[in-house]
């Protein structure tokens, strides 16, 4: 954390409270540079908002101003664990107060004198601020009031209603998020297979962002070290976040044992592939009516096959695809990351590129989710047909 940072921005910050708050928690993360490089997750709860409406204010921070220079600079993945780096633009800030938006984006108008104050009273909220212009509390939207003493919100009640259906939108978005990462981390528990998992999820959802992903990152090297000390029992995952294990993985290990591979490079596409060389995990039995149809083969059978072996069959790559596809890269020893084959950057739009998606689904591999703006993914330059695959045949997938 930089004081200095901090200072500069509540002296010269923007008047949006929003973007204000998320400059402000940037702030509190950088160096004296102004450089910083939190979770979404971390950065939207530190700002008290949704991790919508952080992306979105970070967007506007980066255009914000007539002349385009930004109060930020966004570099993607360029952090650690292919987080984004967020860079504070010092000279513009010390400048002098940079106040609100001048283009059509809406914001606060640090021309029209008018600051939100806080407080109640007989008036439910609404206090009087110089102009003749009143503010809520809650929403912080200019209320004008007209000569015969109506007060007109130049907010609709529908566009009011709308923000709040949003609001639900983000917040049920961040619980499957929670959800998501939980279910990457007890996937393939040792010793743990269907049994209570309550507890644990609990647990994992009482920890902050920063927790979950340092819980998530660190499982397999501190499964790595129960191995390595000797250690024939496995706590359960409930235990494991509780008492906070993952920290008894000496730093050296987390991190100096390691390289970070960056998604979709030529470490990581490597990785991905040996892991799909294993063999699958057995799917859980099918509903009744997917059973049928796998048993009746032919092409929707065969597809059905295909889809829960990608669902099930291997889900340490359904959790290295979905780090991938928050930007996120994974940890490979030093041998993992240097013993590669001949490589090429295939484009996501070349025959290449499609004949390899074609091998995935064929074998019933999990295929990538690709982010916005990657436009090309690392290849072994021997193509698709010398992959090795431990899944079924298509005879044995049909068949179920």
């Amino acid at each position: 954390m930089s004081i200095a940072v901090m200072n500069t921005v509540w002296e010269n910050g923007p008047d949006d409270r929003t973007e204000f708050m998320v400059l402000l928690a940037l702030a509190d993360w950088s160096d004296d540079k102004g450089n910083s490089w939190p979770g979404i997750e971390a950065l939207a709860k530190k700002s008290r908002c949704s991790v919508r409406t952080a992306q979105i204010t970070l967007n506007r921070l980066k255009d914000h101003g007539e002349t385009g220079s930004g109060l930020i600079k966004i570099f993607p993945g360029a952090g650690p664990s292919g987080v984004n780096k967020y860079q504070i633009n010092l000279a513009l800030l010390k400048a002098g107060p940079v106040g609100g938006f001048s283009d059509d984006r809406g914001g606060a108008d640090s021309a029209g004198g008018v600051q939100p104050l806080r407080g109640g009273g007989a008036d439910d909220g609404l206090q009087s601020a110089p102009g003749g212009v009143q503010m809520t509390d809650s929403s912080l939207h200019p209320i004008h009031q007209e000569p015969s003493g109506t007060i007109k919100n130049p907010q609709s009640a529908r566009e009011r209603a709308r923000g709040d259906e949003i609001s639900d939108e983000d917040d049920r978005a961040d619980r499957k998020a929670v959800k998501r990462a939980f279910q990457r981390l007890v996937d393939g528990w040792p010793h743990f297979a269907g049994l209570s998992l309550e507890s644990a999820e609990r647990a994992f959802g009482k920890l902050s962002a920063e927790d979950r992903d340092a819980a998530l990152r660190m499982r397999d090297p501190w499964l790595a070290l129960l191995r390595k000390n000797g250690k024939d029992h496995t706590p359960a995952p409930s235990t494991y976040l509780r008492e906070r294990l993952w920290e008894a993985v000496p730093q050296q290990q987390s991190e100096g044992d390691h390289v970070v591979a960056p998604p979709f490079g030529k470490a990581w596409t490597c990785h991905l592939l040996r892991l799909l060389a294993t063999a699958p995990i057995e799917p859980p039995a099918p509903p009744a009516f997917i059973q049928k149809l796998i048993a009746a083969g032919g092409v929707a059978g065969h597809r059905a096959a295909r889809e829960r072996l990608a669902t099930y069959g291997w889900p340490r790559v359904n959790d290295m695809l979905q780090r991938a596809a928050d930007g996120k890269g994974m940890n490979l020893s030093p041998q993992e990351a240097q013993d590669l084959p001949e490589m090429h950057a295939v484009a996501v739009d070349a025959p290449t590129f499609h004949q390899w998606r074609s091998a995935f689904d064929e074998r019933g591999w999990p295929w990538m989710k690709l982010p916005r703006g990657v436009t090309f993914v690392w290849f072994p330059v021997d193509g698709p047909t010398t992959a090795q695959s431990a899944g079924p045949s298509e005879a044995k997938a049909q068949s179920g």
